[in-house]
């Protein structure tokens, strides 16, 4: 999606950023309009804080390795099985 650069970011538009947000991947200017929006906006404030604090989540596992091989056998079996190629 591609943001007017002189339109204000809602909540339609920060929902569909907000990984790119977390990612580090929006330019300066859409990545302070995106905070702006969120920082005054309760309901993208609440997604993007559980957004962000699942994938650290996430992450903190994955570098524990904390998941059995079985269980990460099938969850890749049925992430392959609807199209994830990663």
């Amino acid at each position: 999606m591609t943001l007017d650069p002189n339109s204000p970011i809602d909540c339609k538009a920060a929902a569909e950023r907000m990984f790119d947000l977390l990612d580090g991947e929006l330019t300066a200017d859409i990545e302070q309009r995106m905070r702006a929006h969120i920082v005054g906006c309760p309901h993208c404030f609440t997604v993007a804080d559980f957004e962000k604090r699942f994938l650290e989540a996430l992450t903190k596992a994955r570098a524990a390795g904390c998941a059995p091989g079985a269980l990460r056998d099938k969850v890749l079996s049925q992430l392959r099985a609807v199209g994830f190629s990663g």
